[in-house]
């Protein structure tokens, strides 16, 4: 009988110690590593925080990150509206406001985002973070 209660107490502690681990950390993907072809709907700004969310899945940017150059103050206001600035900062492609469509192949230098009938490229960069 003591064996029953020694035996649940250890599978107890095994299933606490794993409950308490940080799942959040392991379970983010890198966005580099996966392939998209798909809608991101809503309304504002996509995201500029550390993970974001594709069809449910959650990714960040570990080793690159993706920017488009622009020389045309018109082309910058399709991907941020009311944009007044200059055009010599670059746009990081999660300040795009939505609706947009997202292409990108696995590893790949490019990601292509389609908003209002116009395709942008943005440029794979490593952070230096």
């Amino acid at each position: 009988m003591n064996y029953y209660y020694a035996i649940i107490v250890v599978v107890l502690c095994i299933l606490l110690t794993f409950s308490c681990t940080d799942k959040k950390d392991k379970s983010l993907r890198d966005f580099n590593d996966y392939s998209f072809d798909t809608l991101l709907s809503g309304e504002g700004l996509y995201n500029i925080g550390y993970e974001f969310n594709i069809d449910g899945k959650y990714y960040v940017d570990k080793k690159y990150n993706f920017i488009y150059q622009t020389q045309d103050l018109n082309n910058k206001n399709i991907l941020i509206p009311n944009t007044f600035s200059n055009n010599q900062f670059p746009i990081y492609w999660r300040e795009t406001n939505l609706p947009f469509r997202i292409i990108k192949k696995a590893n790949s230098d490019t990601l292509i985002i389609i908003k209002d009938n116009k395709k942008f490229i943005f440029k794979r960069k490593k952070n230096v973070n």
